[in-house]
């Protein structure tokens, strides 16, 4: 098509033009547009407009942002500023409309900004232009969109392409010196735009894209041998314009007939054209070995906009348009009303007709193509899919579906990404046809459904239909629905009885990349298995419980798959677990039809099987095979605990007494100590006797004693004399001793020396609470550090006493976990004091560290906060930061709630800044399967081998954590093999290697004794 030229009078540059006062109301500051822009005498306002005085009036003034009344802003003006002509300038970014344009005499115009993207943009335009009395409607990049301000009822609309752009010349260079350029925005609103540049950088063309001002931009037109252009959705934008007047070579997309390009230019001789990415990358390659051809039309093209589009002739375009109604034939669009049947424009079929354009426009912007299946149904009546088709025909990606062709099933309908385009279709629906309805979205051939309704009713009950398939509107009353749930969609579809295997198998697994819980999997392992899909419920079970371990059924459901698939090893496994989880949840069995005996006997004696068994075997009798009268002395005994002590002693008492050995355990009573679930697996109270008496309490995380120093002697002579009496009562062949603090220590020598009973004296640290000098000398005494950093420390101290190691020891059979779990994305626990000196502080800097870098992580801080202040300021870095949706706080959690995080998580950080004596938390998450990440500090290093079985960083040293966590996402497969190092590794701590030691000590004290 030839581009027709407007009238020769127009384009005359002696014309005289009128100069009314003139108001602009704009989307921009005034320095965007050209000067003058309308008239010499023109005021700008806007709520990018500063307010700027000259002399005797105003050059621009500032409005607030959205509505104003714009009969204020003229109220501000002197009497020669007061407008002959107000335009405004709209559109649905709703910041500049103002209003009560009613009381202001002159003309008015609107000026139709964007209507080809942002939400709605064309019923909030014709919304506004309804509201405000409008002499005329102007439209210069849309022209696509004239017809319905027509259909509308507005009956003076115009056309006038580029009526605002600015005219910055060049002269053409006889040699450009770029090859291939684009100049402009390529963010959020533009993924077609970055589609299409990306595919030109992909074919190996030199593009070089840039954002510059308006002079820099012609500047780089005109030094380009070709310059690029793709519209933001099918749009006649500026560029067009500014390029060939600044005498550049110019490409750009082929628009459809209604947007007018063909009208102002012809392509191949006043610019190029192409229709798509693969077409635009031979042209791009035929122009660059050409350029003798791209010069002759960049010149034809440049001689063309300076003759028939300079902004003198758009002047005068606009003024013959409002003020007398001339409109050159080239420009006219009062004829385009299209043919489509007429509505009321208030109607509620106007409306949802309007609706249906601006969901396949808004849809066009991430799609390469969008095809729109209506299978020749026209719904609710009245010819909507004939309107729909004739509405559409402008948007240059939008095709209709043959009926007998036939639709190719998506697995998912999964809503458009802005990252990426995509081929996609969408489905309009027959509603109130239910069935049919159904039928077309069990088979979706794309991500979204029109759904046209007749009465707010009627949407309501459609809107409510659609939400059984996960399906909701975008927005409130809106007719375009999109999938907000899949689970709910696949479950919904797959009850289709004629639905294809494939498909079906396809539409289960393309669930996966969505799921985020372990519930989510499971749910949807359920469905696979209802469908026969075992394959697929296995892999989603795995899956499940790799984010949780603490998941009955799920382990259960793996074990039943296993034990059919002929697996017996596995299931064996998996049953194990499956009860053990079940009896830590509460539940009843969660697999009564599976016999663990039978299994095991079909492994045969399997290694792998018997090492797990042997975990949880618990020994019967001493190792010794001597049961012996053990008493233990302690200051605080679980459930009353502060810190983990006790709990160690707690252990040792229990194994002690499983094994057969009569024991009593002799501590204070401190109530408010009190930790529900601190205790162990069972209940060994009876052998508890809770009469020693503290001379001091724990407040903030800190020991005081009682201010009385009288009052704290005589409860020392008590608690030694109770200890004694207690130890020759019981007849004890021995004592087991721990944290002494705040009781006494001076009872260690008589009942040594004097009562001859062996003490093996367990020390969580280098202060055993005697000075040197004081220490026992009795050779039935036998001091045993936590590790051999206290005992080094201990030698270092001048102590001098004969030593044997006893770690605290761990429950690895409770805490054990069969399932390693998932390394999807970083899913971190704390489990400690809420103190400084436990370093919560460094680990709360390096989640900021990943969540600046976009490093996908969770974490959970367990444990008590003493410390008050630094726990707020914790929380307020979190919130700050932006990570509170990642980051949660528990408090003190007891052992159950500790085995249920670490079932949950994969990562261990201990980052303590002092000396730890040992560390037991490490060795229980090393036995859940979780990567140790720890400072290393005093006996804690003892349990990490650096790379091996976990790895250290420097104590307080936030950003050497952060990189630990990051190396982890870096290489999977060394995090693993790390992982299941630490899980053997956690074995060689078990409360049952330490109390073989305690046997072992005792049984050599008692033969000196002897």
């Amino acid at each position: 098509m030839t581009a027709s030229a407007p009238a020769a009078a127009t384009s005359d540059p002696s014309l005289r033009l009128p100069d009314p006062v003139t108001l602009f109301c704009c989307l921009a500051p005034p320095d965007y547009y050209r000067r003058p822009l309308f008239s010499e005498r023109e005021v700008f306002c806007g709520p990018d407009c500063p307010t700027v005085e000259t002399g005797d009036g105003f050059a621009s003034l500032n409005t607030p942002p959205g509505e104003y009344d714009l009969t204020a802003v003229v109220a501000r003006l002197p009497a020669h500023q007061r407008p002959d002509l107000i335009v405004v300038k709209a559109d649905a970014t709703r910041r500049n409309l103002p209003r009560g344009l009613d009381r202001l005499p002159g003309t008015k115009v609107l000026l139709v900004g964007d209507t080809h993207h942002f939400a709605g943009p064309l019923r909030t335009l014709l919304a506004y232009g309804a509201m405000e009395d409008f002499d005329a409607v102007m439209l210069d990049h849309t022209r696509q969109h004239a017809h319905l301000f027509l259909e509308a009822g507005f009956e003076r609309v115009y056309w006038i392409p580029a009526v605002d752009y600015a005219l910055r010349r060049r002269d053409i260079p006889p040699a450009p010196d770029r090859p291939l350029t684009f100049v402009g925005q390529i963010g959020a609103f533009h993924p077609w735009r970055r589609h299409v540049l990306e595919r030109l950088s992909a074919a190996g063309l030199p593009l070089l894209g840039m954002r510059a001002d308006p002079e820099r931009a012609a500047d780089v037109y005109a030094a380009s041998q070709v310059t690029l252009n793709v519209s933001l959705n099918g749009d006649l934008n500026l560029r067009v314009f500014e390029a060939l007047g600044a005498g550049g070579f110019l490409i750009t997309d082929a628009l459809s007939r209604d947007a007018g390009l063909e009208r102002c230019f012809t392509p191949g001789r006043h610019l190029a054209t192409y229709r798509s990415p693969d077409e635009l990358v031979e042209l791009a390659r035929h122009y660059l070995d050409h350029p003798d051809e791209a010069m002759a039309i960049r010149r034809a093209g440049q001689a063309h906009l300076l003759e028939f589009h300079s902004p003198q002739v758009k002047r005068a375009q606009f003024f013959a348009a409002v003020f007398d109604d001339r409109v050159d034939p080239a420009l006219e669009v009062r004829g385009e009303r299209r043919g489509l049947a007429p509505l009321p424009a208030r109607s509620i079929g106007f409306r949802r007709r309007l609706a249906a354009y601006e969901a396949l426009q808004k849809l066009q912007l991430t799609a390469s193509r969008l095809t729109i299946h209506a299978d020749g149904q026209d719904g609710t009546g009245g010819g909507f899919a004939a309107d729909l088709r004739t509405m559409a025909r402008d948007l240059p990606r939008v095709v209709f579906a043959d009926p007998d062709a036939g639709s190719e099933p998506v697995a998912l309908p999964l809503p458009p990404s802005a990252d990426r385009v995509r081929d996609d279709a969408v489905t309009l629906l027959p509603w109130p046809d239910r069935a049919e309805t159904d039928r077309r979205m069990a088979r979706l051939p794309g991500a979204s459904v029109l759904c046209p309704t007749l009465s707010s009713r009627d949407h309501a009950a459609a809107a409510a239909h659609l939400a059984g398939w996960g399906f909701v509107p975008t927005e409130p009353g809106g007719i375009l629905f999109q999938c907000a749930d899949a689970l709910r969609y696949a479950g919904r579809s797959l009850s289709d009885p004629v639905l294809a295997p494939d498909l079906r198998r396809a539409r289960l697994a393309g669930l996966e990349p969505m799921l985020r819980t372990a519930e989510q999997f499971i749910g949807v392992a359920r469905l696979a298995a209802r469908f026969g899909e075992n394959s697929l419920t296995e892999r989603f079970l795995l899956r499940a419980v790799g984010l949780d371990r603490q998941q009955p059924d799920a382990l259960a459901g793996l074990a039943r798959l296993c034990a059919a698939g002929g697996r017996p090893v596995e299931a064996a496994i998996y049953l194990g677990e499956a009860r053990r989880a079940a009896r830590l949840a509460g539940p009843a069995d969660p697999a009564p039809d599976l016999d663990e005996a039978a299994l095991a006997a079909s492994a045969g004696g399997h290694p792998g099987l018997e090492r797990y068994h042997a975990l949880f075997r618990q020994a019967a009798v001493p190792s010794t095979g001597r049961p012996r009268r053990i008493l233990v002395v302690t200051n605080l005994f679980p459930p009353q605990e502060f810190g983990g002590y006790g709990r160690k002693l707690w252990e040792f008492s229990a194994e002690l007494i499983r094994r057969g050995h009569a024991v009593k355990v002799l501590t204070a009573d401190v109530p408010d100590l009190t930790r529900p679930g601190i205790a162990g697996t069972e209940d060994i109270e009876a052998h508890v006797d809770r009469s020693l008496t503290l001379y001091g309490t724990w407040k903030g995380g800190r020991a005081f004693t009682h201010d009385d120093p009288a009052h704290c002697a005589a409860l020392i002579r008590a608690n030694i004399r109770r200890v004694l009496e207690t130890a020759r009562d019981f007849r004890a062949d021995a004592c087991l001793v721990g944290n002494l603090d705040m009781l006494a220590t001076e009872f260690l020598d008589p009942l040594t020396r004097q009562m001859g009973v062996p003490v093996l004296h367990c020390l969580g640290n280098q202060h055993p609470g005697y000075a040197p000098e004081a220490a026992p000398r009795s050779p039935l005494y036998r001091a045993g550090p936590a590790s051999g950093w206290v005992a080094e420390r201990l030698a270092a101290g001048g102590y001098g006493l004969p030593a044997t190691v006893i770690h605290p020891g761990a429950r690895v059979d409770y805490f054990h976990r069969a399932v390693m779990p998932s390394t999807d994305r970083l899913r971190i626990a704390f489990a400690s004091l809420f103190v400084n000196y436990k370093g919560p502080q460094t680990l709360v800097n390096a989640l900021g560290i990943l969540h600046r870098e976009g490093i996908d992580f969770d974490c959970t801080f367990a444990g008590e906060a003493p410390d008050a202040d630094l726990s707020a300021r914790c929380r307020d870095f979190v919130e700050r930061n932006g990570m509170a949706g990642k980051v949660r706080f528990t408090g003190f959690l007891d052992r159950r709630g500790l085995s249920d995080l670490f079932a949950r998580c994969n990562v261990l950080v201990f980052p303590s800044v002092f000396q730890e004596p040992f560390g037991i938390s490490q060795v229980e998450a090393m036995a859940a399967g979780l990567t140790v990440i720890g400072s290393g500090t005093g006996g804690s290093g003892e349990v990490l081998r650096d790379g091996i079985d976990g790895l250290l960083f420097k104590a307080e040293d936030h950003e050497a954590l952060a990189d630990r966590l990051r190396s982890l996402v870096r290489d999977r497969a060394a995090w693993l093999r790390m992982a299941l190092s630490g899980r053997d590794r956690a074995r060689d701590f078990t409360v049952g290697r330490s109390v073989d030691r305690i046997e072992a000590v005792f049984e050599e004290l008692i033969a000196q004794k002897g």
